[in-house]
């Protein structure tokens, strides 16, 4: 099942000889459960497609479809509720609130809603995250490592239909950085979660299944590493 789906997508900013082309005519297909890696060098496009794909910015042309809904027509509110309930979003710094407990963070995007959790689900996330000893704490109390394990919990707590990634590991240790790139691949595993991991590590992105490069806002490779 087809989950996200890029026609044609086309980035431009400023005009005239200040013009910058981030995104050149990106087609892209994501099926329901895969776990896709995109590497490329600093410049190559690959937050510019990860912030149009998570309805933070919009092409210029093109059309992005996550679960068949053109999401490149919403408007900034339909946008904003497109990403709570839609996409988890799990970025280089964990922005948690340090007043709230790590469990009134992992529920903020429900609480935002007035929904409730359900209680099983959360605590098949908290166990599989190995956090489900900590969720009285505050942040400041949990190391980098754990905080992000926190991070990617509330990204999945609402089971959105996308997990884009942002160099999750970038401001982690490389013990820590492995232990966040295995709890991804838990969710993906256990939770069958699709996700969108953007890296410049090659190691972290060999563990996905799939590595798509980017250069100077172009695909240049697109391929599968197992199945």
């Amino acid at each position: 099942m087809e989950i996200l789906k890029c026609e044609e997508v086309r980035k431009v900013y400023g005009s005239g000889s200040g013009q910058v082309v981030a995104l050149d005519h990106i087609d892209l297909s994501v099926e329901k459960g895969e776990f896709t890696a995109i590497v490329g060098a600093s410049g190559s496009g690959k937050s510019t497609l990860l912030h149009i794909i998570g309805s933070v910015d919009k092409p210029t042309e093109g059309r992005v479809l996550v679960g068949g809904k053109d999401i490149s027509t919403l408007t900034p509110r339909q946008a904003a509720v497109f990403r709570r309930r839609k996409v988890g979003l799990v970025y280089q710094f964990y922005n948690l609130i340090p007043t709230l407990t790590i469990r009134k963070n992992i529920l903020m995007p429900l609480t935002l809603d007035k929904r409730k959790p359900d209680p099983e689900y959360f605590d098949k996330i908290v166990r599989s995250l190995g956090i489900e000893e900590k969720l009285e704490a505050l942040p400041g109390q949990l190391s980098g490592g754990q905080q992000q394990r926190a991070a990617i919990a509330r990204s999945l707590i609402y089971r959105p239909a996308l997990l884009l990634a942002d160099e999750p590991t970038g401001n982690l240790d490389r013990r820590n950085g492995r232990e966040v790139v295995d709890m991804l691949k838990l969710s993906n595993r256990n939770l069958d979660q699709t996700i969108l991991l953007i890296t410049h590590d090659e190691a972290v992105a060999l563990e996905a299944d799939r590595i798509i490069m980017l250069e100077d806002g172009r695909i240049v490779d697109d391929r599968r590493q197992r199945g």
